[in-house]
């Protein structure tokens, strides 16, 4: 008999055609596979029995990074004289729409290589295989051949077609393979510019242990590196990068990170995983890390080493080492990763590693926390990204989503899969919005996807909503909490449910700023059922980066200036006139109270406010609240009454961390009684304020203790780096074949 398979999803870049290849061959069946526009095409005859055993074993014995979206199996005619089973050709087709493998971290074969003094590539930091190394950041289109990769300009030695052509072989057409003899080199760029010739790394690793910051060229980008118990050299590195207190990633062997943190078996997964993110851990009393590493945090963000380089940096250095990793940009920018930006990386480090394999498109690092009910990503990039979110609904236009400005993210649409591009940044800057262009380009050109319809945020001063308008594509625009809620019900099959939005600011129906949002959501029409009272933001954006200006609008006109001089005087008399935008974020309402308690006056990087709210309140075992002190009118929850309840507290002489803990369990115990008062079952928890673990955790334990079905993002955050997924399931659950989508557009504003 003879079968044809056509599978889709992840099964190029993976190693998959010699898998196939070895299985057929030694079940002695004949036919072909090849790479195609859609994924992979199978052909196998032989016995009945050993098609069985092939098609079992493709499931079940299938390569690591692998997996299947689409499985479909069909009988077809026998081919008389075929004799062999081969690897054919990559086939292109018009309709191309496959999958790509994120970029993986550098297999135990492969550092079993680069430490065996025997092997050919002993010491070679740039080893690699069918199982780990560059994917998404070295193809420039599919399919996902070397011709088609930044590596078509390293021509293969010998050896290595050897091992290329071989199908027996671990590097059987791995795209990027290489040896030191053909491959891209790695070396050193001074201060002054001279190159140094630094193959084994034993020069970085000297520099790195003498306490010099190092910019290193990763799989996505640079990273400045530094000597993570070194004092002086973080201190350091904090001023070059004009980053005076958000939290440093850090990089060392596992047992290192054991002894500074506590690691459970599902973090330990995460962090041995091929995606090899940044995973947040609860930081031990005994640390001996100093507190300028990640201030005022109860939590550290380490990574294991994921490329060649970083396990000979670690293996040259002592087994305790502990590398500061952070992305190399400066404030506000998309991470350097082209050999063009090494003067900019000079400005920042001392030295720069770096070699000649190019990066087609960045990605940072990506960032991962476990929750009460599993694990949540914060930021997702290298490692997950382009890996496809399966939609609901296979029939709808080809949709390009925006995203929105803040931890910008663009998505694109076809044939019921959405693509998320990875995490870019804050729209801010010039540089920052061409390479959000760029991304969107890449996406649309590797995917041959031509969108029909954009979706885009309702805020009318976004760069993306601009963007959006300038295509001449239809627009759609979403509401930005209603994104939220549908990314999260897009992920988990629900078709209608209550959704909590807790998030910092977005743009609202109603012209004003929302982020406390309790909608009920039915397909794609939405009523705001709950929301905390606006607030005024004296001074705009600038009251988020001076969270002390919340605070001041909140107390008497003597306690505003008491407290923050003839400027809190001035802001809480312009509070008093609301002539300012108003706002009732829930990120804006855990500022306010931040700000109140001298914990965080003046932000430095986003959330951080709230951030070192939370670490303080989880030093409390305080478990009351004051939720019956605070009155709801009209569907509206009183945020001064919230406020008015902390001040009380403060001048009660409560110790900080109870406050900040009494706070927490009284929008924890609102938040559920409102969700008791609506009754029905099905509840989304999303929003960026839900990266919070104390008060995700409350309000999940809370609600599943009264039977209800919690529901939240698992595949993409659930900050704005997912809200593109929502802006796409809210225009397929609009879509009608029978309408012109120019019915629908919104119009410029």
């Amino acid at each position: 008999m003879r079968k044809r398979y056509k599978i889709n999803g992840i099964v190029q870049g993976v190693g998959f055609r010699p898998f196939v290849a070895r299985l057929a061959q030694n079940l002695n069946l004949t036919g072909f596979v090849l790479n195609t526009g859609q994924g992979v095409t199978i052909e196998v005859q032989g016995p009945e029995q050993c098609i069985n055993s092939f098609e079992e074993k493709l499931n079940d014995e299938k390569p690591h990074g692998s997996f299947y979206i689409e499985f479909d199996v069909s009988d077809i005619n026998e081919i008389d004289g075929e004799n062999k089973f081969v690897i054919l050709k990559s086939q292109n087709t018009e309709d191309l729409f496959t999958f790509i493998p994120p970029d993986l971290a550098t297999c135990s074969d492969c550092v079993n290589d680069i430490f065996d003094n025997t092997n050919r590539r002993y010491l070679y930091p740039l080893t690699n295989c069918t199982n780990c190394g560059p994917r998404y950041t070295v193809i420039e289109k599919l399919p996902y051949d070397r011709p088609n990769t930044s590596m078509k300009a390293f021509p293969m030695c010998h050896e290595c077609e050897t091992e290329y052509t071989d199908p027996k072989d671990r590097r059987f057409h791995a795209q990027p393979v290489a040896c030191p003899k053909c491959g891209p080199k790695t070396y050193l760029v001074s201060k002054d510019g001279n190159i140094i010739d630094d193959e084994q790394l034993m020069k970085t690793a000297d520099l790195l242990l003498n306490g010099h910051i190092v910019s290193i060229k990763g799989l996505g980008g640079f990273l400045l590196a530094c000597d993570a118990t070194n004092k002086s050299s973080v201190e350091k590195l904090r001023q070059l990068k004009g980053r005076p207190k958000e939290p440093f990633a850090l990089m060392a062997a596992l047992d290192t990170i054991k002894v500074h943190c506590f690691v459970n078996d599902e973090q330990e997964t995460l962090l041995r995983s091929s995606a090899a993110p940044i995973v947040l851990l609860k930081k031990k009393a005994e640390s001996t890390l100093p507190d300028n590493v990640a201030p005022l945090q109860n939590y550290l963000g380490f990574m294991l080493p994921y490329t060649p380089i970083h396990h000979m940096l670690l293996h040259l250095l002592p087994p305790s080492f502990i590398l500061v990793m952070t992305s190399a940009n400066v404030h506000g920018e998309v991470i350097y990763y082209e050999n063009s930006d090494i003067e900019k990386l000079l400005q920042m480090s001392e030295y720069v590693l770096t070699h000649d394999r190019a990066i087609v498109t960045h990605v940072d690092d990506s960032v991962v926390q476990t929750l009460t009910d599993g694990p949540h990503i914060i930021r997702r990039s290298r490692g997950y990204v382009p890996l496809p979110v399966k939609l609901s609904s296979n029939v709808g236009p080809n949709i390009l989503a925006t995203g929105g400005d803040q931890k910008a993210t663009p998505a694109l649409a076809k044939n019921g899969y959405a693509v998320l591009g990875q995490y870019v940044g804050d729209l801010d800057n010039p540089r920052t919005m061409n390479v959000y262009e760029n991304i969107i380009e890449h996406l649309k050109n590797l995917f041959q996807i031509k969108p029909q319809v954009v979706a885009t945020d309702k805020h009318p001063t976004y760069y993306s909503h601009k963007y959006a308008y300038d295509t001449g594509l239809p627009v759609i625009e979403v509401q930005h909490h209603v994104a939220h809620a549908l990314s999260a019900m897009e992920e988990n099959r629900l078709s209608s449910a209550v959704a909590v939005v807790y998030d910092g600011t977005g743009y609202g129906d109603d012209g004003k700023l929302w982020g406390s949002e309790i909608l009920f959501i039915d397909v794609a029409n939405y009523e705001r059922l709950y929301h905390f009272d606006y607030m005024p933001l004296v001074g705009g954006e600038k009251a988020i980066k001076e969270p002390w200006r919340l605070a001041a609008a909140f107390l008497t006109p003597l306690e505003a200036e008491k407290r923050f001089g003839n400027n809190g005087k001035r802001v809480n008399e312009l509070a008093r006139t609301w002539r300012a935008p108003l706002a009732c974020g829930m990120g804006r309402i855990f500022d306010t109270v931040s700000a109140l308690l001298n914990i965080c006056t003046y932000a430095t990087y986003e959330g951080q406010p709230a951030q070192e709210l939370q670490m303080i309140a989880e030093l409390s075992d305080e478990t009351g609240d004051f939720s019956d002190n605070v009155s709801i009118q009209n569907n509206v929850i009183n945020t001064k009454d919230l406020v008015d309840n902390v001040i009380s507290l403060i001048h009660s002489g409560y110790d900080k961390s109870d406050i900040a803990k009494i706070f927490h369990n009284t929008v924890v115990s609102l938040t559920v009684n409102i969700l008791e008062r609506i009754g029905r079952e099905n509840i989304v928890l999303t929003g960026g304020s839900f990266q919070n673990a104390l008060l995700y955790g409350n309000i999940y334990f809370k609600l599943k203790e009264k039977g209800f079905h919690v529901f939240r993002n698992r595949n993409v955050p659930m900050n704005d780096n997912g809200i593109a997924l929502g802006q796409i399931a809210y225009v397929l659950r609009r879509f009608d074949n029978n309408v012109s989508w120019n019915t629908y557009a919104d119009k410029r504003n």
